[in-house]
């Protein structure tokens, strides 16, 4: 055998041995390999020229080595040679560098260890260099440069490579070191813009008694584009940082005792002067080429034919100019930065959304000095010598708003000598862009069907702006990913593209344990076990088991979002329930005071059942979808104080309900996690009983719409927050929710409506609570008495204003509560219907009875001596809770409103209120006013989006 070449980790060629040229020219019959343990020998056949057939040469060998060295995968190679027959057999020696086992983070306290995985070159089962080694750990260090910790120490440990396996364990042991607070933020050379106005944009706080004052670099370096923007946004076109006066600085808190550091960061700012709004002009690049033709305008509208004076833009200037925030009745206001920048990228976002991605918007900025001279020398335009002098003036009269800026001279002195800015956009409209692939990085557990099925083009489509962007909202939508970014590249020429994908994966499974409180529910502990990207394929499998005094749960769900790869759903469930209802205490004493002794009115009531569903997507934002649900249940355990109609349902023991599902919906939001625009709308029948059978008969009409609108962004509108999909955006929420019920007979047989109602009592609508009206209970005093027994029909509308402290976990809002039940008159049977028929025949004899008894109870609060908030014909009148037109009004409804926290925790999402009752007081400077006997704040809380 023979050595021919050896590659030692320094990467130099060996001396060549005399014997070497002996093998050189002839065939290669084997090719072996020896030592490599981790490389499979097909990658290394992949690596390598030398190829059985093929004749040895120096070229070829000198190649090969340095491509095995080059790799990474070794630190010694050694290419040795022995004859065979007609041949020779080619050996590699390989020596492999030992493969990362594990990465182990020891003292990571204050950084999540996840986040440093992330970003580490060093991967589990991968090869480990010097170079990934100590790359690692300045990335380690930089993030906790990035956190505040300044001080924080990284030493890397490597175990001891496995004898069979060549893996070793890599540990990082961390000493954090202690977090740096900022203690002071000095803003220097600001003269118009105040200092608090410039502190209140930054991120960075300093260090209180309700701020951190943590210090990041990450967030200082954000927080000087963030200054510049808001300088811009106020006029001051010409702001900048003076770079060296804007630093942080690290110093003793007290430089005697020297026992605390702490961080100085000091700001300094050159404003420039301030620039005012002169229009905007729109024009689109005519230029031709040598032959006529149009260099950058479209070509569907022009084709090669198309003479000069006939060419088309896509969009003209004045279909433009109308979609552009800024409109000329604002000359003459600040020149707002952030407004501009939006309207610059409104016309780009009209040009991609037909295709044209590679339309150029190029705004040519003219500045005017609003003084004596500059005007006269516009308002003179017959003075000019030539023709073409002349309507270049007058154009620019037109353009610049000379007339406008004539009257602001005349009327404000104080703007004479400012600065009026007119921006002129000259559009390039180029060639339509297609897209000629999509690429996906960063999914390592998702398949990329399950991303791809949710584009709404294919490669080779048409490039729509419109549909790129809702198909990145749909792949967030997944809840899959905790990024999704889409970026561009060039295709292959100027009309192609290519689209990158890049998400970032976060934890779909879910295994918790916790305990819950409702101000309705109580208190209860559940275990849930859910995965909802089952094995990277979008299934979604869930489990719920919940234990509390007042509820028991079990339910499992398993959902195929796609069923044979197509937009058709598929959905099973299974669930057991048992829960303790609590309608009220009851007094038990003769007389109803203070020292009354109460008495809960309470009952059980068991279920069990099945729904099968499906679903199927239409067009793009539609969904129609069906479901099945049989179940069974019954009500036990009542005190003796429940209600008669409580009492007739526990004797009817276990009842059937057959339920058919059907419905619509239409969703445009962008997160359905945490919407900032667009709206949802779902209309759905539920046809219960009737030719399905059991014992409930009824149609039951669900109407719902919310609406969700941005007034303004912390972020600039994205401004310099690159990620779409997360803004810091202060939202309203409209919603509004209809449930109409409709009594029917059954299909089959006979069925007495009075011991068997056809809309039995967990039918009925309730109001009150987080789930429908914060801050009232469903037994309130100040409903009606039927509304206590539950109706057929319920109202509900809520408004609820969000600023986001963090977009993605914490949200501080302010809502308003409305909402109102109201029956069906088909539905009183019996004694009930006894009571509706007979109301006012019972008030005209009360009246005649004892009228001033009658006047006092019905219109004052007795025990508390003062008037009633309301009367008790307003509250039990039947005629004022059917439905009907005129009862639709205002004075028929309940209100509330208070502020709170969302907190969206993914496993627990909290929801925390205090609500405050609101009544109609037909005043219209004040429409609505607080109760006098009950107008206290009212605690809150709820787990999940579980409302109306």
């Amino acid at each position: 055998m023979i050595l021919l070449g050896l590659l030692f980790y320094s990467g130099e060629l060996t001396q060549i041995f005399s014997k070497r040229n002996d093998f050189l020219g002839k065939v290669i019959k084997e090719v072996k390999f020896k030592g490599n343990k981790n490389t499979p020998d097909s990658d290394l056949e992949s690596m390598i020229e030398i190829k059985i057939g093929k004749t040895l040469t120096k070229k070829i060998l000198d190649r090969d080595l340095k491509n095995l060295f080059n790799s990474g995968f070794f630190y010694f190679v050694d290419i040795q040679a022995e004859e065979v027959s007609d041949g020779i057999r080619i050996i590699f020696d390989l020596k492999e560098r030992p493969r990362v086992k594990e990465i182990e983070f020891v003292g990571a306290d204050e950084v999540f260890p996840a986040d440093l995985r992330d970003k580490l070159p060093l991967k589990d089962n991968e090869v480990i260099t010097p170079q990934k080694i100590t790359k690692s750990r300045d990335l380690i260090l930089q993030k906790y440069r990035d956190e505040g910790f300044f001080l924080a120490y990284v030493k890397v440990e490597l175990g001891k490579p496995d004898a069979k396996t060549n893996l070793v364990r890599v540990r990082f042991v961390i000493d954090e070191g202690e977090e740096i607070p900022v203690s002071k933020i000095n803003v220097y050379g600001n003269e118009s813009i105040e200092t608090s106005e410039i502190l209140s944009v930054m991120e960075m706080k300093e260090e209180g008694v309700f701020e951190g004052g943590n210090f990041k670099e990450s967030s200082f370096e954000k927080d000087k584009d963030t200054i510049v923007a808001y300088l811009k946004s106020r006029g001051y076109l010409d702001a900048e940082l003076i770079r060296e006066g804007t630093n942080w600085e690290i110093h003793w808190e007290n430089p005697e005792k020297k026992d605390r550091r702490v961080i100085i960061v000091n700001v300094k700012i050159s404003e420039g002067q301030i620039y005012f709004f002169n229009g905007y002009t729109v024009n689109h690049d005519m230029s031709l080429d040598g032959e006529g033709r149009p260099l950058f305008l479209n070509k569907e509208k022009n084709p090669p034919e198309t003479a000069k004076d006939e060419l088309k833009p896509l969009f003209s200037p004045k279909e433009i100019e109308r979609s552009l925030d800024y409109s000329d009745g604002e000359v003459g206001a600040i020149f707002d930065e952030t407004r501009f920048m939006r309207d610059r990228g409104t016309v780009n976002e009209m040009y991609s959304s037909k295709g044209y991605l590679f339309a150029q918007v190029i705004p040519r900025r003219k500045v005017v000095s609003l003084d004596r001279e500059n005007l006269e020398y516009y308002e003179n335009c017959y003075s000019r010598k030539s023709e073409e002098e002349r309507k270049i003036c007058e154009n620019e009269y037109s353009q610049l708003h000379i007339k406008r800026l004539r009257q602001l001279y005349n009327t404000k002195p104080e703007l004479h000598g400012k600065k009026f800015v007119h921006v002129d956009f000259n559009i390039r409209e180029n060639n339509l862009a297609y897209v000629e692939n999509v690429i996906i990085k960063g999914n390592k557990k998702t398949q990329d069907r399950v991303i791809r099925r949710e584009l709404l083009f294919k490669q080779g489509d048409l490039f729509n702006s419109i549909l790129v962007n809702r198909s990145r909202e749909r792949i967030y939508n997944l809840g899959y990913f905790k990024e999704v970014n889409f970026n561009m590249r060039p295709g292959s020429d100027q009309t192609k593209m290519n689209l990158i994908i890049e998400v970032l994966e976060q934890p779909t499974g879910t295994v918790s344990m916790g305990g819950g409180y409702g101000t309705i529910t109580g208190f209860s502990i559940f275990t849930e076990v859910g995965e909802n990207n089952l094995n990277g394929t979008g299934q979604k499998i869930s489990g719920r088991l919940e234990f509390g005094p007042f509820r028991r749960l079990f339910q499992i769900t398993w959902t195929e979002p796609w069923l044979y790869n197509k937009p058709w759903s598929l959905s099973l469930s299974l669930f057991y329930s048992s829960r303790i209802y609590n309608v009220g205490a009851v007094s038990i004493t003769e007389n109803n005071n203070q020292q009354s002794i109460k008495e809960q009115a309470i009952y059980s009531r068991d279920g069990a059942g099945f729904t099968v569903g499906i679903g199927h997507r239409i067009f793009i934002n539609w969904t129609h979808f069906h479901r099945y649900s049989p179940s069974i249940y019954a009500s036990t355990n009542p005190s003796s104080l429940v209600s008669d109609q409580v009492l007739a349902e526990v004797r009817r023991g276990w009842q059937f309900r057959s339920q058919i599902s059907n419905g619509i919906a239409y969703d445009i939001r962008d997160n359905v996690f945490n919407p900032t625009q667009g709206y949802d709308l779902l209309f759905q029948m539920d046809n219960v009983g009737q030719a399905l059978g059991g014992q409930s008969h009824f149609d039951q009409y669900r109407v719902l719409a919310e609406y969700y609108h941005t007034w303004f962004d912390y972020s600039f509108f994205g401004l310099f927050r690159n990620n779409a999909l997360k803004r810091w955006r202060v939202v309203q929420e409209f919603r509004s929710s209809s449930l109409f019920t409709y009594q029917r007979v059954p299909y089959y047989g006979k069925q007495d409506p009075i011991q068997r109602p056809y809309i039995q009592l967990q039918d009925l609508q309730f109001l009150g609570g987080y789930e429908s009206l914060r801050g009232w209970f469903y037994n309130d005093a100040k409903y009606p008495t039927e509304w206590r027994d539950g109706a057929a029909t319920r109202m509900l509308f809520s408004s609820e204003l969000r600023f986001p402290i963090e977009p993605t976990l914490l949200w501080l809002v302010a809502f308003f509560d409305a909402g109102a039940l109201y029956e069906e008159v088909n539905r009183a049977t019996g004694v009930r219907r006894d009571l509706f028929t007979t109301y006012d025949q019972r008030v005209r004899e009360a009246q005649l009875k004892d009228p001033i008894g009658y006047a006092l109870s019905n219109y004052y609060n007795l025990n508390a001596l003062r008037k009633a908030d309301y009367t008790y014909e307003e509250l039990n009148n039947p005629a004022n809770l059917v439905l009907s037109g005129s009862n639709i009004a205002l004075d028929k409804f309940r209100f509330s409103w208070g502020i709170g926290l969302r907190i969206q925790i993914p496993v627990l999402p909290l929801r925390i209120y205090f609500a405050q009752k609101l009544k109609y007081s037909g005043v219209p400077d004040h429409p609505f006013t607080k109760f006098e006997s009950d107008n206290a704040f009212q605690f809150v809380f709820g787990i999940g989006d579980y409302r109306f």
